[in-house]
């Protein structure tokens, strides 16, 4: 359901001031939609709905139920609970508007089905909610997808949804069809460019672009300006020789993202530029600071990155021939956090070589040549095949 946006009411109360024979009109509308819904239900499914309403534990109302089953895209379920909702308290927005959205909804995916009418019938509800919640941007923006599908002018219910929530994406869309549907390409391509800086990746965005061909070229143009991608490689990455050449990357990505967002194409917004502890505890000469300790039954070793944090793995076990059973844990110190533990680990070594004194020797270790692995981490068992530590292959 793209488009509208439903809406809970639960600890907000409206009074409802309407003229009587408006409020008839109304309700006569919302019974003669629901009587249509229900003829396309199975046999008994109409009654069964009923049921639950009224057995339903306090707090539990037809809008419960709308929303969950408009979670599972069964629209015209959900179009029939919140017209119970609605029909039964003319004074309740949200039903009235969520009753509005799930009917254009139910319309819409099959449109051969159902009758045109019941978009006029949507249009009153949506009517009626924004009048009883002026300020509510949500039911703005339903009143303008209405109109939109009706063939009126739906760019001030539009506009007043994007004047009300500023920051929500869907809405500047939205605005964006309207325009569009109003002959204001310029205007839309405005719209879109907004919402492409909120959120440049946003489906509805995507969605909406991919359905206005005709604005491509000038919402290209509009995002332009605001296009100023930064990943803050020099502050992110550590100063460490590693983190230089991760520095690197970051840049490379960074301009892969500039160049997204200047052709108006989804594109990362951040990027996580950090050091990782070598996995097999092995620290290479010159690119790190830091030591290992082995001696038989144990082994430790520390990292100490450029920025403060030191990281460290420390492992102790006892080895019988090509068997090793061993524990350990990795520990990590942050300047600005303290002292933290994770991966706590035990398991089973099965070295592959180990007819040499040298291979021996560095299963003694803790770092055997080759060698089958059973190991839990943190909870989570795995089987693994390892050179020195490093992974082969994992199940």
């Amino acid at each position: 359901m793209f488009g509208f946006r439903l809406l809970y009411a639960a600890s907000v109360c409206f009074t409802l001031h309407i003229v009587p024979s408006a409020a008839q009109d109304l309700s006569t509308e919302i019974e003669t939609a629901l009587t249509g819904l229900s003829a396309g239900f199975p046999e008994g499914e109409t009654a069964g709905f009923n049921a639950a309403i009224t057995a339903a534990p306090a707090g539990i109302t037809g809008d419960t139920f709308g929303h969950a089953l408009f979670a599972q895209r069964h629209f015209d379920r959900a179009a029939w609970f919140f017209g119970s909702d609605a029909v039964g308290d003319l004074s309740d927005p949200a039903s009235l508007n969520n009753f509005s959205a799930m009917l254009v909804q139910t319309y819409l995916n099959d449109p051969d089905s159902y009758p045109i009418d019941w978009l006029a019938t949507a249009h009153l509800a949506s009517e009626q909610a924004v009048a009883l919640a002026p300020n509510e941007a949500a039911f703005h923006n339903n009143l303008a997808q209405v109109l939109r599908h009706l063939g009126q002018d739906a760019v001030a219910s539009a506009r007043r949804a994007t004047e009300l929530a500023p920051e929500e994406t869907l809405y500047w869309d939205n605005l964006a069809r309207a325009l569009e549907a109003s002959g204001d390409s310029e205007g839309a391509a405005a719209a879109l460019a907004r919402s492409h800086a909120i959120s440049p990746n946003a489906l509805s965005l995507q969605m909406a672009r991919a359905s206005m061909p005709n604005v491509a070229g000038s919402y290209t143009s509009a995002i332009q300006p605001n296009c100023n991608v930064n990943f803050g490689c020099e502050e992110n990455c550590p100063r460490s020789i590693i983190g230089r050449i991760m520095f690197v990357t970051c840049e490379i990505e960074n301009q892969s993202a500039q160049l997204a967002c200047l052709e108006g194409l989804p594109h990362p917004t951040s990027y996580r530029c950090e050091e990782e502890f070598p996995e097999y505890g092995i620290l290479i000469p010159g690119l790190n600071s830091g030591f290992s300790v082995a001696v038989p039954g144990f082994s430790m070793h520390v990292l100490v990155n450029g920025d403060g944090t030191i990281r460290t793995r420390v492992e102790f076990g006892a080895s019988a021939g090509p068997l090793t059973a061993y524990a350990g844990t990795d520990g990590r110190f942050q300047p600005d956090g303290g002292v933290s533990f994770d991966n706590n680990r035990a398991g089973v070594r099965l070295s592959l070589l180990n007819r040499s004194p040298a291979a021996q020797q560095a299963s003694n270790l803790g770092h055997p040549p080759a060698h089958i692995e059973l190991e839990n981490v943190d909870g989570d068992t795995s089987l693994n095949a390892e050179a020195y530590n490093a992974g082969v292959i994992s199940y």
